[in-house]
């Protein structure tokens, strides 16, 4: 009898190692999945400044359907986005914050609109701002470092060119244009 009770104690000490495997691989698993986490939380704080492409062209297209810059985010929405789900375009219209992003649209007159893109958020100083000034063909694009917080409370609509300068706002070359 005695060996039957020595070969059920060998099976609980195999099950134990079993056991074992299970909670190390368990463990390696959780923390790499929160390693994972951790770091895909952070690049996601980090601004994109992906949705400009989106915001000019919706501009644009607006200025070609109605033969005017809109005065605010809420018409192009309702003429050329459409949104199911629109974001929040606060500040009468003329402000919406995309991707840790802050844009503040302004009106200038039918052929002529400036657009601020301010960082915000926990990792601003990894990013730029930018000044556009947006025509129908053409754009005017400032870059300069992210603000602080007194400093984009601060900034204007219409700038002119020496407040760009006091505000570290540099212009950027344009792009070569096509021979038509």
């Amino acid at each position: 009898m005695r060996g039957v009770e020595g070969k059920a104690g060998k099976h609980r000490f195999g099950f134990s190692y079993v056991l074992l495997v299970l909670a190390v691989l368990i463990y390696l698993g959780a923390q790499a999945y929160s390693s994972y986490a951790a770091e895909w939380s952070a690049k996601a704080q980090i601004p994109q400044i992906d949705p400009i492409l989106k915001i000019i062209k919706g501009l644009r297209q607006y200025q070609k359907i109605k033969v005017t810059f809109p005065p605010s985010f809420n018409e192009v929405e309702a003429t050329v986005w459409k949104h199911s789900n629109p974001p929040s375009y606060g500040f009468g219209g003329r402000a919406v914050v995309l991707r840790n992003y802050y844009y503040l649209y302004t009106f200038i007159n039918p052929t002529r609109c400036t657009l601020w893109v301010i960082p915000v958020g926990p990792q601003t100083e990894e990013a730029n701002s930018y000044f556009l000034i947006l025509t129908p063909d053409d754009r005017e694009k400032w870059k300069g470092p992210a603000f602080e917080l007194k400093e984009a409370a601060a900034i204007s609509g219409t700038p002119t060119y020496s407040q760009l300068a006091l505000l570290g706002m540099i212009k950027q070359d344009p792009l070569p244009q096509k021979k038509r």
